[in-house]
């Protein structure tokens, strides 16, 4: 664990800065509005992604993605609203612009926030084929918890370029990053208004040890995605992951194939 006194400086200068809450993009607010507003069409949500062609694009390309491939390509925003549906765009939505919040200028940060992005666009794509191959839960959802369980990793990396310290030193870098991102990631998730669940993950997703009753959730999902980016088989106290157990999930055989590097492709595109 990082030092203490380390991570309250941290926190006081995230506080300093105003950067505790990254902002969600604002064609993810309309997109995520405009889905789920009783009354809004497909027309509706084609007109709030058409506002963003850079989004438009990119969305065109993970539609195309091993994960949703269909019979035919498909080149229009239309189509891929018709083939996906409303909730599960506006989701992608998300997932896509929460990229746009991983900037920074130093070389050390910049490689940081580039790891820390490519790893949860890899957690990503391998909770959309756990959701969608090993449980009942929405594959797209789990996506999506995916990709944010790191979320509050994000203030920690960007206030390290005014660290010059931590900027030396990457390793510490990364374990502030590990230590802190639960507790600024529920608050990022508060602030986005997101459903309790996202919490839950974000709480979770470090503890191997993590079990409840009941079929599995999305908590257990993103832990055994993580287990399975990291070649992580056990516990460290060399116990099975009540997680994989839970889904009948054998993590000695790696989950990492053409599909997870393509989706991983087209969720990195640009970065």
């Amino acid at each position: 664990m990082a030092n203490p006194a380390l991570e309250q400086a941290i926190i006081n200068k995230i506080m300093e800065k105003g950067i505790a809450l990254p902002v969600l993009p604002d064609v993810a607010i309309r997109a995520r509005r405009a889905a789920e507003a009783p009354d809004s069409t497909v027309q509706d949500l084609v007109d709030v992604i058409a506002q963003d062609p850079a989004i438009a694009a990119r969305l065109i390309q993970v539609a195309n993605s091993a994960m949703y491939r269909g019979a035919q390509k498909i080149d229009v925003l239309q189509q891929v609203v018709a083939r996906l549906g409303m909730r599960t765009v506006s989701q992608l939505i998300v997932s896509l612009t929460t990229q746009q919040l991983f900037t920074a200028k130093h070389p050390v940060v910049k490689k940081a926030m580039h790891n820390h992005w490519s790893f949860s666009a890899q957690v990503a794509a391998l909770s959309h084929r756990i959701a969608r191959e090993q449980t009942k839960l929405d594959p797209d959802q789990a996506l999506l918890a995916g990709l944010l369980h790191g979320v509050g990793g994000i203030p920690v990396i960007v206030v390290a370029e005014d660290i010059p310290k931590l900027q030396e030193a990457p390793a510490v870098l990364d374990e502030l990053v590990l230590d802190l991102q639960p507790r600024l990631g529920v608050k990022i998730m508060q602030a986005w208004d997101f459903p309790p669940m996202f919490e839950l993950v974000i709480r979770e997703a470090g503890n191997l040890n993590y079990r409840h009753e009941g079929i599995a959730n999305y908590a257990d999902v993103v832990i055994v995605a993580i287990a399975a980016a990291r070649n992580i088989t056990e516990t460290p106290d060399g116990t099975p992951i009540p997680a994989a157990e839970k889904m009948g999930m054998d993590l000695t055989i790696s989950l990492i194939d053409q599909e997870i590097d393509e989706a991983m492709r087209a969720l990195t595109a640009g970065f």
